[in-house]
């Protein structure tokens, strides 16, 4: 069972997507469409899958949060064959899951799969991209109940490529308490055309400025602000945009500072190697750039100088 230890309940309609999400302690009903009120049904929200290693039996740095979708085993192998690379992953006090919703038609092969890998907390949710901020809220949850001791915890996406070396160097040296880190984004407006991908009518989220948000390519979250995180979603409105609701909402209610890391900018153009041996993340890498760039970060560079492209990052 997945447990939320507050008591909540929101109920959010979005029309355009046709989508009704109702989630009490994170007891959750998907349908494919807004229903009304004599149709809704109620689900219990339930763990399909989740790895069965302990996680606090040595020192654990970070928890890396995988959003992933059934289909993309691809993807997840490149990540486990490259920077998560679990037994690499560990010398750095660092461990990756991969968090999913239900697919149908695919959940044969994926159950060979995470009982092989043991890396996988799937839940019972339509997996889609309207509820991207439930499996966001997933992974959270099961960071709180299976790895308490972890000092951050990170959340990226299956085609995120992290400098997992530089990841831990950063956050081993960190002091700081209750924030979240990574690209900040300020000033961003919610999209009101009808056909575009984000668009968020008035009836939704009404002001003009969504709050200053943390990119949802990646982001870290330290480990005492989880709870702080879960809290806020009990008593805040449902919003269907994963990295504004969690790091922008949530966060913001939460009391949680937000901090600049120019490192953790996805978008980046990367001039050369130099440039990529120091910075962590790169959004919308394939499978194939994933061992491309793990091979470029591993790489012996000790020959070339580098100092020029990390001055350029700064």
């Amino acid at each position: 069972m997945c447990r939320l230890n507050c008591n909540y309940s929101v109920m959010l309609s979005f029309r355009l997507f046709k989508l009704l999400v109702l989630v009490t302690s994170l007891h959750c009903t998907v349908t494919s469409r807004a229903p009304a009120n004599s149709d809704v049904t109620y689900h219990t929200f339930t763990y399909l899958q989740k790895p069965v290693d302990a996680l606090c039996g040595r020192p654990l740095l970070a928890v890396i949060l995988v959003c992933s979708a059934v289909a993309n085993r691809e993807r997840r192998d490149a990540i486990r064959s490259s920077w998560g690379a679990p037994e690499a992953l560990r010398r750095l006090g660092l461990r990756v899951v991969y968090v999913l919703g239900r697919a149908e038609g695919h959940n044969d092969d994926f159950l060979v799969e995470a009982r092989q890998h043991r890396d996988v907390v799937q839940a019972d949710f339509v997996d889609s991209y309207s509820n991207l901020s439930i499996k966001s809220l997933v992974g959270l949850h099961w960071a709180t109940d299976y790895a308490p001791c972890a000092r951050f915890v990170v959340k990226t996406d299956d085609d995120t490529f992290l400098n997992a070396h530089l990841l831990s160097r950063d956050l081993a040296g960190s002091a700081h308490r209750g924030f979240v880190m990574g690209y900040v984004i300020a000033g961003a407006q919610p999209v009101r055309a009808p056909a575009a991908k984000w668009y968020t009518p008035v009836s939704i989220y009404p002001a003009d400025v969504y709050p200053t948000y943390v990119s949802g390519s990646a982001y870290v979250i330290s480990g005492d602000g989880i709870r702080r995180i879960l809290a806020a979603a009990a008593r805040l409105p449902f919003f269907w945009i994963e990295d504004i609701y969690v790091t922008g909402m949530l966060a913001r209610a939460a009391g949680l500072q937000l901090i600049v890391n120019g490192k953790m900018d996805g978008y980046r153009a990367m001039p050369d190697d130099c440039a990529v041996r120091h910075h962590i993340v790169l959004h919308r890498v394939s499978a194939d750039d994933m061992y491309r760039l793990w091979t470029i970060v591993t790489a012996d560079l000790s020959p070339v100088n580098c100092f020029a492209s990390q001055q350029s990052l700064r």
